[in-house]
């Protein structure tokens, strides 16, 4: 069964790459049908904010996440933005990929990966 999440809430910009506080995660929904009802109503609640964005995924699937980052807070891309690897339709399939790309930087401590799901 597909899970459908409705994600948002409001950021610190209209790049809407950092939320205010934690997300809102809505859901799982069966259905892209239900979920998008939800969004929709979310989305007309901040229609007149700038700075808040709903979006509806699809969550049973899983990605590796990651790569190379400016230093060891793990928090600023080289060059901007994380890898992403997938999607892989198992937790076990992108643990797996995991791995490789984990020991294939082993003795750099710039990189790290994770798994992520959706």
């Amino acid at each position: 069964m597909a899970n459908y999440w409705v994600i948002g809430g409001t950021y610190q910009d209209t790049g809407f790459d950092s939320p205010i506080g934690e997300e809102t995660k809505v859901g799982p929904f069966g259905t892209f049908e239900d979920a998008e009802k939800e969004w929709s109503k979310l989305a007309w609640q901040s229609v007149d904010d700038a700075n808040s964005r709903y979006r509806v995924e699809r969550l049973d699937e899983y990605w590796v996440v990651g790569g190379e980052y400016v230093d060891t807070s793990f928090e600023s891309p080289v060059g901007g933005s994380e890898e992403r690897h997938g999607p892989f339709a198992t937790f076990e399939q992108a643990e797996k990929e995991w791995s490789k790309l984990a020991w294939q930087h082993v003795d750099d401590c710039n990189y790290r990966y994770r798994v992520v799901e959706g």
